[in-house]
């Protein structure tokens, strides 16, 4: 079965604090060293993990931290290093990047290395919140990014912004959305700030520093967005993804669709498809030691359960827009699980869901509160 493959570059040249990923901010040589690690797991992949040989590659992604810190060299020969587990060619490959981190020279080597796709993290083009969110770059920085990359060759562009923040007002975000329209990205990441607890905005807000929104009126600024971006020719397609047509992720619709992924890097985590999971120690010290040791950098390793595989084949699909369809369903789990589902589907309030024989998927306003809305689905299911 074909495959993403997922590389974590775990530095930045800053920690935001509203930041639950796996990241370290570098000191001198640790892009190096890490990038030295990366491909050194790479070769010994084929051996370890048999679902990563001679497998149909269907897209590669470069997350972090900030990827866009390494070298094109240094990204061109962890490319090459995938390319031994499959072909890339043509294949959609994307980089995360941060505004400020890549002029025009650097995003042309890019282009040369083999990324077709940049995924920028604007998150912003309001100074105020910038600030808040700890961002290390300013919204011309952003535009002048779009530019150079358009300059480069670059026809496939997604920009990420954050909404939600203390403070924030609807003219407030209108602006973010518009400065981005005027950017014109072929895919817009959306993104309702979260406090996670072991960052530093999980902490403030237990200790009162900062005060959320309100709930609903989030959901004024996601509606808003949502009829905002749809006007505008892009297609909401997933919870938090806009796409003009022809331009969804790739990558990321792996995930969605319960299909098999391999992670490398300190922290990645990988699917076979069905029911197992892996994921890399989250250390880069011991990383580095598995690796220079021969070892696995492998630190845990589990199987679903029947029931976590029907709840998150349930949930990874209502996030898309096509929803679940009942002959997919009827198919993978049987007929009796696929009336329980239509039951408690049609079970839900109107306004949070559209059911028919053939499809049950969430509304907009259902998207909002997914997390609530499958809860009660798996109550009746």
């Amino acid at each position: 079965m074909p495959v993403a493959v997922y590389l974590h570059l775990p530095y930045c040249r800053r920690l935001c604090p509203y930041c639950d990923f796996f990241k370290k901010v570098p000191r001198t040589g640790d892009l190096a060293r890490i990038w030295g690690l990366i491909l050194s797991e790479l070769s010994a992949l084929r051996e370890r993990e048999s679902s990563a040989s001679d497998e149909e590659i269907t897209s590669v992604y470069f997350g972090g931290g900030t990827p866009s810190l390494h070298s094109a060299e240094q990204l061109a020969s962890l490319l090459n290093g995938v390319s031994k587990l499959g072909s890339v060619q043509g294949k959609e490959v994307t980089l995360e990047a941060n505004p400020g981190t890549l002029g025009l020279a650097g995003l042309k080597e890019l282009r040369e290395a083999g990324i077709t796709r940049l995924s920028l993290g604007a998150q912003s083009f309001s100074e105020r919140k910038l600030q808040l969110l700890y961002r290390d770059h300013a919204a011309d920085e952003t535009r002048e990014t779009v530019r150079n990359a358009r300059a480069a060759g670059f026809t496939n562009l997604s920009m990420d912004l954050i909404f939600g923040l203390p403070g924030e007002t609807t003219a407030e975000w209108r602006n973010d959305l518009e400065q981005a329209l005027a950017c014109e990205p072929e895919h817009v990441s959306l993104y309702n700030l979260e406090y996670h607890e072991q960052t530093p905005y999980g902490r403030w807000l237990e200790q009162g520093v900062l005060e959320p929104l309100e709930q609903d009126f989030e959901a004024e600024l996601y509606l808003f967005t949502h009829e905002l971006l749809e006007r505008h020719g892009y297609e909401h397609y997933e919870v938090s993804n806009f796409a003009r047509p022809g331009f969804r992720s790739v990558h990321n619709q792996v995930y969605w669709e319960g299909k098999p992924y391999i992670g490398v890097g300190p922290s990645a985590h990988s699917f076979d498809g069905v029911a197992r999971r892996y994921a890399n120690v989250a250390d880069v010290h011991e990383y580095e030691r598995r690796i220079l040791a021969g070892e696995s950098p492998v630190d845990r390793e589990w199987q679903n359960g029947e029931r976590e595989q029907w709840e998150e084949w349930i949930s990874v699909r209502l996030r898309r827009k096509e929803g679940v369809m009942w002959s997919d369903c009827h198919t993978a789990w049987g007929g009796i699980k696929a009336r329980e589902l239509w039951d408690a589907a049609t079970g839900l309030p109107r306004h949070l869901r559209e059911v028919t024989d053939g499809v049950f998927r969430l509304t907009v306003e259902g998207w909002f509160v997914e997390n609530e809305v499958l809860g009660r689905v798996y109550e009746k299911v």
